[in-house]
């Protein structure tokens, strides 16, 4: 009986060990466990604080506005020829095409600490034009007459370096400057000119690539992980071209070409790019 005794007790004794235990290793486990909950929104904003790499390829798509000058000169005085014995020529014009500008760029970035060089590829097509009536065209013994200017730029593509550096880990801002190549038609087209004779037509023209060089500046910004937004300015000089006499109807003697172009081009535009890799 007395061993039973404390046999019973000895039992209650393990038990209420046991279950201290038990207690004690539950709650530090669920201490642990909260720890490592409340460190996990710490973990995150680390791994999305990690700074923005500009290193990397991409490619994007871009939009804008363009415009630009396409003045005409006259040539020297008598290019036209005499009529009685009077020099014949037209006056300078101012031409500003413009229009909207849109395409696309493929790229890659070298970043070591704050600085950012590059280099930038670029096609877009152009839908700047303009048309300018001048009147008086022709001035010489015989008659004043009219004609109408047009100029118009059909695309546009740059090959560029830039150059840049880091105010914030996602913001740059860069230079840029290289080649650029835009294909304009020019003419000139003026009818009945009082000159010659009634129901007389000239016209000169011409559709050239033109090559030129290219700078600008723009600043882009990183919003999420590979995707980025930029706006940038262009500002493009390029060849002149004198447009030849491409027909003429009822006119008594040979035409010269009477003037030459002189092309410059700005553009303005947002673009977005998508980089590879992380």
């Amino acid at each position: 009986m007395w061993l039973s005794k404390c046999d019973d007790h000895l039992k209650a004794k393990m038990r209420k060990t046991f279950l201290t235990t038990a207690a004690i290793v539950a709650f530090g486990t669920s201490t642990a466990m909260a720890a490592d909950l409340g460190s996990m929104p710490t973990k995150a904003y680390a791994m999305a604080a990690a700074p923005w790499s500009w290193t990397g390829a991409y490619v994007g798509l871009n939009a804008g506005y363009a415009w630009g000058n396409s003045d005409a000169t006259p040539l020297h005085d008598g290019q036209f020829g005499k009529i009685n014995g009077v020099d014949i020529s037209a006056p300078p014009v101012s031409a500003r095409p413009q229009g909207f500008i849109g395409g696309g760029q493929i790229g890659y970035n070298w970043q070591t600490g704050p600085w950012v060089l590059g280099a930038e590829l670029d096609f877009s097509g152009i839908n700047a034009k303009t048309n300018t009536f001048v009147d008086p065209f022709f001035n010489g013994k015989g008659g004043t007459t009219s004609a109408t200017y047009s100029s118009q730029y059909d695309w546009l593509a740059t090959a560029r370096l830039r150059g840049g550096v880091t105010v914030a880990p996602n913001w740059l801002v860069y230079v840029t400057g290289g080649l650029a190549v835009t294909r304009v038609k020019d003419s000139i087209y003026s009818a009945q000119p009082g000159i010659f004779n009634q129901g007389s037509v000239v016209t000169w023209s011409s559709s050239s690539t033109l090559y030129g060089g290219v700078i600008g500046a723009g600043t882009e910004y990183a919003f999420a992980p590979n995707w980025s937004v930029k706006i940038e300015y262009l500002y493009a000089k390029f060849d002149d071209t004198t447009p030849p006499v491409t027909a003429k109807f009822d006119v008594p003697q040979s035409v010269n070409p009477i003037a030459s172009f002189h092309h410059d081009l700005s553009t303005v535009r947002a673009g977005i790019n998508y980089k590879f890799g992380g």
